[in-house]
């Protein structure tokens, strides 16, 4: 019983310890820190990704009835970056400014390490953000106009299917996107090494094994499933997906030869909005 109880005390901080890591909401004091810590605790990061995705949700819920659907959404984008302190967003610009900006892999590990935001860099982020935003608005205005129409009216949860139509499948998309989109990020980890000698995430990429990736895919991947369930036609969000994360594996394996803290949040922004524009053409042309 007591190895049992130092083994979920230890896990539970492993959870704190990846959620102090991506984001900046805080955690318990008695949490504490170990470096080793870090690279066992990656494994919970589509988790967090189910409570960011859930927090998005609820703003984006309480907004909806107001605001409507695309002023609502970026008010909740907002509050992420606010948590997150736009961690991935600020990969994703390293990315676009190295890979964009470099010919060589110093040149490009170097351009990425620099703080400076390049015109790669905001070009990048411009049109991944109003994708984001834009495929958000397309791909949530069927089913939240279903439940603006039950707001106005006084909403009341009579069945299961009632439920099923209106509030789950517009949590799960919001789930989906974030727990999703980190698991796939993680499995950049098992296909490429690190590619600098040091940096931020050197302590979390040392050893990512595939026991640790199996882990993971229970948060990553059982939202995603789950949702197909409900959705089927959602299964061909992969198209969109699949194809654009292979151009990255390729762009830095020839490029870099590997991976850094930097392309994991690029991957993540990829793969996030990937989730939101294929709703456009699932929901709306299928």
């Amino acid at each position: 019983m007591k190895i049992l109880f130092s083994y979920l005390v230890l896990e539970l901080r492993l959870f704190f310890t990846c959620l102090a890591f991506l984001t900046r909401i805080p955690i318990p004091r008695w949490v504490a820190f170990e470096e080793n810590w870090l690279h066992r605790s990656i494994k919970y990061s589509p988790l967090v990704g189910i409570l960011l995705g859930t927090i998005q949700f609820i703003v984006y819920i309480l907004l909806v009835g107001i605001f409507g659907n695309l002023v609502s959404f970026i008010f909740s984008i907002g509050v992420l970056l606010i948590l997150t302190g736009s961690f991935h967003e600020d990969g994703f610009a390293d990315f676009c400014d190295g890979i964009g900006g470099g010919w060589k892999r110093d040149d490009i590990l170097r351009i990425m390490k620099d703080s400076r935001v390049g015109s790669f860099a905001a070009v990048g982020l411009i049109i991944i953000m109003s994708l984001k935003v834009f495929g958000a608005e397309e791909s949530l205005k069927n089913p939240t106009s279903d439940l603006i129409i039950q707001l106005h009216n006084g909403f009341k949860v009579q069945s299961f299917e009632s439920l099923q139509s209106t509030i789950i499948p517009i949590w799960l998309q919001f789930v989906v996107a974030h727990s999703f989109s980190r698991f796939l990020s993680i499995g950049f980890m098992l296909v490429l090494p690190y590619a600098k000698e040091e940096g931020y995430a050197k302590p979390m990429a040392k050893e990512i094994s595939l026991p640790q990736l199996c882990f993971a895919a229970m948060p990553g991947l059982v939202p995603f499933i789950f949702f197909c369930i409900l959705a089927p036609k959602f299964t061909l969000s992969l198209v969109v997906i699949l194809p654009s994360l292979y151009y990255m594996y390729r762009l830095m394996k020839r490029w870099i030869q590997g991976f850094t803290g930097d392309c994991l949040g690029a991957v993540q922004q990829v793969a996030e909005t990937g989730i939101w524009i294929s709703g456009v053409f699932v929901w709306n042309f299928i």
